[in-house]
């Protein structure tokens, strides 16, 4: 029960301190940058959770068993269901890369053992690490924690300077937001779902009615834990690297039991399937062999693709009332806001986002 409870603490502070370094090793000490990141934050990464929270309390289980409910409820085409799956697919292409990164650290220290074989063995030790569930969060969260301290007494802080702004540095900086914030991975979906269902009836009807009290302090955390860690430097010591590694790997045995977990559930209405997990663990490490910056891409692509989705479902196809009933907002005003913001800002910021993209692979 405490680790439900503490599971989207978990989620907040694991996804900045395993990611982050992956998209803004360019940016930093770049104060435009990160003002643009804070911008993207709350007018991209805030309305989209609160879209998930809302289609988390409407369908009350994970996305994939969920979304079929809710198409039906809101008399939509199928497509819309897609959306489960792409979460998935993002989620799988995050453990590859969580793979990949901590292989390119460790793969000096053991040279005499052939990459593809290290991936291998590595793959291993996350399948053993994911049958400790949330502790394996907890352990990444630790390492990661660990090697930040480890870069700051080593390296300090980093020195800041303004630097002209662009929409490539704004695509850049909405990526990182979504990534932040897990939007379109459907982590904070399944974690919601999983908190209310081991909760008393009477309890689970309380949580469905404060989206607002479980949203904001989660995006606050976030918000802290991401601007401490764009304050300090790249990993700079073989301590810290290692440390790192761990981290990355502890946290792929944590992502991959959620995804076990989601597709058990809808393959077979259960909470385990050792087949999933042998099959999802085997697409990991073929997207592992991938080079890190072709999977940066392809988490960009689809990271940017899920926010679209998500902003027009919850936006667009779903009916006013259900969303307005979910989250609960406490005045007509405050839900006006978020629609106009899921509807109308969020794709067209991701939109610019995307036209910034291209430009950046352009140059």
């Amino acid at each position: 029960m405490p680790f439900n409870r503490l599971q989207p603490i978990l989620i907040a502070s694991l996804l900045p301190l395993l990611v982050f370094t992956w998209f803004s090793r360019d940016y930093i000490g770049q104060i435009d940058f990160w003002l643009l990141w804070l911008v993207a934050m709350t007018l991209v990464g805030l309305p989209l959770v609160f879209a998930e929270i809302g289609l988390a309390h409407r369908s009350g289980t994970s996305p994939l068993v969920g979304l079929p409910m809710l198409t039906r409820e809101a008399d939509v085409s199928t497509v819309w269901r897609g959306f489960g799956w792409l979460t998935i697919v993002l989620l799988l292409a995050v453990v590859g890369h969580l793979l990949a990164s901590s292989g390119e650290i460790i793969h000096p220290l053991v040279s005499n053992i052939a990459l593809p074989a290290l991936l291998a063995i590595m793959v291993l030790i996350v399948i053993g690490l994911s049958f400790i569930k949330h502790l394996a969060g907890w352990l990444a969260v630790g390492f990661a924690v660990g090697a930040l301290v480890v870069n700051v007494m080593q390296g300090g802080f980093v020195v800041w300077q303004m630097t002209a702004t662009s929409l490539t540095e704004w695509a850049g900086a909405v990526v990182l937001a979504l990534v932040c914030v897990g939007a379109g991975t459907g982590l904070y979906w399944h974690a919601r779902t999983h908190q209310m269902l081991t909760m008393s009836t009477t309890a689970a009807d309380d949580a469905r009615e404060s989206a607002s009290r479980y949203v904001l302090p989660v995006w606050s955390f976030q918000l802290l834990a991401g601007a401490l860690i764009a304050m300090t430097l790249s990993p700079n010591s073989t301590i810290a690297a290692v440390l790192n590694a761990l981290a990355m790997l502890a946290g792929a045995a944590y992502l991959l039991h959620i995804l076990t977990h989601q597709v058990s559930l809808r393959w077979q209405q259960q909470q385990f399937n050792f087949l999933a997990l042998v099959v999802l663990a085997v697409l990991s490490l073929t997207l592992a062999m991938v080079p890190t910056a072709w999977l940066n891409q392809l988490i960009i692509v689809i990271s940017l693709v899920t926010a679209v989705w998500l902003a027009v479902f919850a936006g667009w196809q779903m009916k006013i009332s259900h969303l307005r009933k979910s989250l609960n907002f406490s005045s007509e005003g405050l839900y006006n806001l978020w629609r106009i913001a899921v509807r109308i800002i969020v794709p067209l910021a991701v939109i610019l986002a995307m036209v910034g993209w291209v430009l950046g692979l352009a140059k």
